[in-house]
């Protein structure tokens, strides 16, 4: 590789870890972040596998030491959980973003060289703010399931079993990532397929166990998750600035580095129709190494398609974009490795191209977003929970266990917060935080314990209200 573009790679990794820096320090973990760091935490104290064995020990935050969302993916979580014991604290968070954006310039070097591409245009295509964004400060599940998926698609390439194995990890980073299942079938000979099929169950294997040990039903994880997700899906609506969102460097990247090669079209049509054969495709998908990739590379695309129109318009325009992570990757490495096939038709260095545009598109989309991106008021440096939980140390109930529409949020703060939909009989007496007017996370109507209380504070976020009879649980 030249040293032009080792600048290039140099300066994109730069802007990546500088974005990433600037989105955490002025907003914060998300929502689905905290609660993967609070399930890690709870994960790393050897008494929770206790309460766990416990019947009379609920998992859901019977006690204020313990916090677990069995529904979540488990890959972060268990991460978070390695970490916590290293950092013992929210610093640990900061280490579980840094070790994702360190493993994703790995990877993406490493799936550049199994399927046989520029590594500049392979940098250039997958790394944006967006991404980094939505798929690591807001919930990380994404870029966790997209570390081992590109491994997984790389292998693949290379027509290894193993693939079954990455590809297995890769669900069990974002359940979503189920959709790629049959593309098991892409090894084409019984005996591989049997054999990448084993090791996908194998890479599974483990948190089947876990949850058939601990929570008593192997599959509850994923039944939870379904049954969340058809929970809180809406009307069905696509929404195309989201789509655009999502493939947006594909689409830009892709049309700029087009235009050195229109000139050659009608010698690249030639070429295409060449090397495509007319019958028996299957059998010279085996044979030839370059069509079996793009035959590999279409499968996924069709398959991510598929998944984020099944999924994703049934949620807000923010999810839409997280959930676009397949979208986003297939097309990507679809475009990528086309681009890459087409230097050959101009003498134009088209990786330093792409990567000077995508350099350019990364400081505008910053620039865009520092300028005209409004924080919203839950993102977790906001000081209106560090106001709240001052308010309930003045009121007298610090240390109490509160019940809360914003639970996440104040557990992060090291409040004994206890969520609105927590079942305990007794959480029903406890002191209510109710956040509102655009900083309540989730609906305040569903408290259910506000109908007979009174109101101890006010104030235009947030106010705290005592139910008959409250206790103060320490």
């Amino acid at each position: 590789m030249e040293k032009p573009e080792l600048i290039l790679i140099a300066i994109l990794i730069g802007l990546s870890a500088f974005s990433l820096a600037l989105a955490y320090s002025q907003l914060g973990p998300g929502w689905d972040l905290i609660a993967h760091y609070l399930n890690g935490r709870s994960l790393s104290n050897p008494a929770f596998y206790q309460c766990l064995l416990n019947p009379v020990c609920n998992q859901y935050n019977q006690t204020p030491l313990f916090y677990f969302e069995s529904y979540r993916a488990p890959l972060a979580e268990f991460t978070l959980a390695a970490l916590y014991l290293a950092f013992q604290g929210t610093a640990a968070v900061a280490a579980y973003l840094a070790l994702l954006l360190v493993a994703y310039f790995l990877v993406i070097r490493f799936v550049a060289r199994k399927l046989e591409v520029s590594e500049l245009l392979s940098y250039a295509f997958l790394i944006s703010p967006v991404l980094l964004y939505t798929s690591m400060v807001a919930g990380s599940e994404e870029m966790m399931s997209l570390l081992f998926l590109f491994v997984a698609i790389g292998l693949l390439a290379r027509r290894s079993v193993w693939f079954g194995l990455f590809l297995g990890l890769a669900t069990l980073g974002k359940y979503p990532t189920l959709a790629l299942a049959p593309m098991l079938f892409l090894m084409f000979k019984p005996k591989k397929i049997l054999y990448a099929s084993a090791l996908f169950a194998a890479a599974i294997a483990p948190w089947l166990i876990f949850s058939a040990v601990f929570f008593q039903n192997a599959l509850i994880s994923y039944e939870l998750s379904l049954a969340i997700a058809q929970n809180n899906a809406g009307p069905f609506s696509i929404n195309i600035g989201s789509l655009i969102t999502v493939v947006l460097y594909p689409i830009v990247i892709g049309a700029f580095a087009a235009l050195f090669v229109y000139k050659k079209r009608k010698a690249i049509v030639e070429s295409a129709r060449r090397h495509i054969p007319k019958k028996d495709l299957i059998s010279w998908m085996q044979k030839d190494s370059r069509l079996y990739i793009y035959t590999v590379l279409f499968v996924f695309f069709i398959l991510s398609l598929i998944a984020t129109l099944a999924i994703a318009p049934y949620y807000d325009t923010f999810t839409q974009v997280r959930y676009g992570y397949l979208l986003f990757a297939s097309s990507s490495l679809i475009v990528i490795v086309a681009i890459n096939d087409l230097r050959k038709y101009t003498k134009r260095n088209l990786p330093a191209a792409c990567g000077a545009l995508s350099i350019l598109l990364f400081v505008l989309l910053v620039v865009y977003l520092e300028l005209f991106a409004v924080i919203p008021s839950i993102s977790a440096t906001s000081s209106i929970y560090s106001s709240a939980k001052s308010e309930l140390a003045a009121l007298g109930f610090q240390g109490c266990r509160i019940m809360s529409n914003d639970w996440v949020l104040m557990l992060y703060r090291s409040v004994s917060a206890f969520s609105q939909f927590d079942k305990n009989v007794s959480s029903l007496s406890y002191p209510v935080l109710v956040f509102k007017n655009g900083t309540d996370a989730t609906n305040l109507y569903a408290v259910r314990s506000l109908r007979n209380a009174s109101v101890a504070y006010n104030s235009y976020y947030y106010e705290v209200l005592l139910p008959r009879n409250y206790v103060c649980y320490k």
